[in-house]
């Protein structure tokens, strides 16, 4: 199967399709997606007290549950019932070629390698390792799924509705479900700096539209607002357990781009 894409402006978005997608299919059903997902956050973390007493069994049942199959592959389902409708098209989820992939992922790692060298924050390959499923489930529940189908169902009110509406709600949404994923008692200095950051990386994510580019802003800024959360066995210890955890959630990743790239091509139409 082949759908074409074309952008993200009105013009070139097919417009029948953003007529027939619903309140329901649009809005509704990817908060669905988000309730459930923070619910199962809350079932398998908060109550085992998953990052506050290291547990790597619990951490594996975690990451597949919560980071892979409600995190990637339910929105991958949503996702690409909205390219059969017209609704959002490669360009907008982040899918992009491999080789606009690697320089997005480069340029971007190296501007956060370098803020930490400059600010000197805590951070290190193996606290990005363990942050990572989490960060990945987020970015493509928050953005790539939310964000992008808000952004369809407003596009006619045209971009600036459109960017700022993404940005606000899909913001609110990743500050809300890590400060319940990551809860304390001081909730609201904790969502205060969730929302700060994904404030930060929604903007990221509609300005450079590629999905592991923002992994790495996201998971960055967790590393930054949760080491001194988490159990430090975490995350100065190399452990196989964490290192397995991150390469499942990248591999389900990649191998879903894979797919796409496959089966729906962008052709960008030549203006009349």
């Amino acid at each position: 199967m082949m759908m074409v894409d074309t952008g993200i402006s009105r013009e070139e978005v097919p417009l029948q399709g953003i007529r027939n997608s619903s309140l329901l299919t649009l809005i509704i059903t990817p908060f669905i997606i988000a309730i459930i997902w923070q619910l199962e956050n809350f079932l398998l973390a908060i109550n085992p007290h998953l990052f506050s007493k290291a547990n790597f069994p619990w951490l594996v049942l975690f990451t597949v549950l919560s980071c892979v199959l409600v995190g990637i592959i339910v929105p991958v389902l949503r996702i690409q019932a909205a390219f059969l409708s017209g609704a959002v098209n490669m360009f907008q989820i982040g899918f992009r070629s491999v080789r606009r992939t690697v320089i997005a992922v480069g340029i971007t790692a190296l501007a956060i390698y370098t803020f930490f060298v400059l600010t000197g924050a805590s951070g290190g390959a193996i606290p990005f390792t363990f942050f990572l499923p989490t960060a990945v489930a987020a970015v493509m529940i928050c953005w790539v799924l939310i964000g992008t189908h808000i952004q369809a169902y407003v596009r006619n009110g045209g971009a600036m509705i459109s960017i700022f509406a993404g940005t606000l709600v899909t913001a609110l949404i990743f500050a809300l479900s890590m400060s319940i994923l990551f809860i304390g008692p001081d909730f609201r200095q904790i969502f205060s700096g969730f929302f700060a950051a994904g404030l930060i990386s929604a903007l990221f994510f509609f300005a450079v539209r590629d999905v592991y580019a923002t992994i790495i802003v996201v998971t960055s800024g967790l590393m930054i607002l949760l080491n001194a959360r988490v159990d430090p066995e975490y995350l100065t210890t190399f452990n196989p357990v964490v290192v397995l955890c991150g390469f499942l959630v990248i591999g389900v990743l990649t191998g879903i781009h894979w797919h796409f790239s496959r089966h729906y091509k962008t052709v960008v139409l030549p203006e009349k």
